[in-house]
């Protein structure tokens, strides 16, 4: 039998490999390392004659294929490798490549910089009366509640570039040094008597007694390895101000690790590489709840972002009879279901008024969208009253809809387009118009 000559090899060989990432797409064959971050979800549309005449269904395949052709992710990360390791740069716009490989999250260092403030609010005189006008707006909600005998507790995190200035990019100049919105912000509670802690100062001393960093090289949230410092600081403020006793947390073990937590090496996924990153040995501390003579267990409500998440996954949480987690003032996280989900379809008024303690947790670079619009909440909340029920709202909507022909009609195409009953999208829209109305 005649054996293939080596030019029908090869063009066997060329076909197979420029086949490949069809079967991938087709079969999934191989388990392929998805990417960091977020992809926007493209749309479906179904054929027809209307969307093939108007593109609109070649324009959906099109994007569909291109957002999930086989190995798109190891692509993505072997240019990203290339990037990276040729000429130190990443192709995440939102890091900047610090020195010594230190990263950082764009956002934080555009306040640092001053970018923020000056998009924000133009001058530092018109931040300060912004800034004045929130803190009035914050005691009047302290005294509202304290009729309820919740207390409001505000927790100043730190940010990287605010402790870590020293490994920034040359590139990142300071331009109003004499002025930090944070420690602005701590002055005036200070002056208002606004119950608070201010972590901006405590960071930057423990940060010259530690022998490991407070913020990780690939990491952009305060480092794991703090978390039972500040886990007992924030329990012994809720004590000085309930006038009752909260553990304290006992350091168990260092628990020395390169295998750093999704926290302290969260940067290095966002670069999406195809190899990991050098990781230093650093602590992955394990601690526990001395109880004491604490007899007490509070409700706890806490507003704030993701700095939340690393106390909330710990001990921490064990302190409280209940914790309730508003992220980002929107979505509500509990061991509960009734108390969990879009916040304003829950029942505020009661989770507001059964809180002992309320954490306003927030960073300089949240500190522009002042404690995400919690305090009006707040205010809704109370005007609502209690037993106020989201879906007898939302029905009413349904009816604002369908009294609409425009409106309605809008809603009847955009069921078809979806592919969804006409029932859930009246819903739907509804449910939309009544988190825009209580937002």
């Amino acid at each position: 039998m005649k054996k293939p000559s080596l030019h029908i090899i090869l063009f066997a060989v060329i076909m197979a490999v420029l086949c490949l990432p069809l079967v991938q797409h087709v079969g999934n064959i191989f388990h392929i390392r998805k990417v960091d971050g977020f992809t926007a979800p493209v749309e479906p549309v179904k054929l027809s004659l209307e969307t093939y005449r108007n593109q609109t269904y070649q324009e959906y395949v099109r994007k569909n294929l291109q957002n999930n052709f086989g190995f798109r992710d190891i692509y993505i990360r072997a240019y990203n490798q290339f990037v990276y390791s040729c000429f130190h740069e990443t192709t995440n716009h939102n890091i900047v490549m610090g020195r010594n490989d230190e990263l950082y999250l764009q956002q934080y260092t555009n306040v640092y910089t001053g970018k923020v403030l000056h998009d924000h609010y133009g001058t530092v005189d018109s931040a300060r009366v912004a800034m004045r006008q929130n803190v009035e707006h914050t005691l009047r909600v302290i005294d509202t509640l304290r009729r309820f005998g919740t207390n409001i507790i505000v927790v100043l995190a730190p940010s990287k570039p605010l402790i870590c200035p020293e490994y920034l990019p040359d590139q990142i100049q300071r331009e109003h040094c004499s002025f930090s919105i944070q420690e602005e912000y701590a002055k005036l509670y200070e002056e208002a008597g606004v119950e608070h802690i201010n972590f901006v100062p405590i960071f930057r001393e423990l940060k010259k007694t530690s022998r490991y960093p407070v913020y990780t090289k690939h990491g952009t949230h305060w480092a794991y390895s703090t978390i039972p410092f500040v886990a007992d600081t924030i329990l012994q403020k809720i004590a000085s101000v309930k006038h009752f006793p909260m553990p304290h947390t006992i350091y168990v073990d260092s628990n020395l690790t390169t295998n750093h937590p999704n926290s302290d090496s969260e940067l290095e996924a966002q670069l999406n590489l195809l190899f990991p990153l050098r990781h230093d040995r650093i602590p992955n501390p394990r601690y526990r709840l001395e109880t004491g003579n604490c007899s007490r267990k509070p409700n706890l409500l806490v507003v704030g972002d993701s700095y939340f998440d690393q106390l909330n996954k710990t001990d921490f949480a064990k302190a409280f009879q209940r914790v309730d987690f508003w992220k980002y003032n929107e979505t509500a996280y509990s061991d509960k279901k009734e108390r969990s989900g879009k916040i304003p379809l829950l029942h505020r008024y009661e989770i507001i008024t059964q809180a002992d303690v309320i954490l306003l947790i927030f960073t300089d670079m949240h500190a522009y969208d002042y404690f995400f619009g919690f305090l009006n909440t707040v205010e809704r909340a109370l005007e609502d009253g209690p037993g106020y029920d989201a879906e007898e709202t939302i029905q009413g909507i349904i009816v604002r809809i369908k009294a609409s022909p425009e409106w309605y009609d809008k809603v009847v195409r955009q069921a078809k387009e979806k592919g969804i009953s006409i029932e859930q999208c009246l819903h739907d829209n509804a449910q939309w118009v009544f988190e825009q109305e209580h937002r």
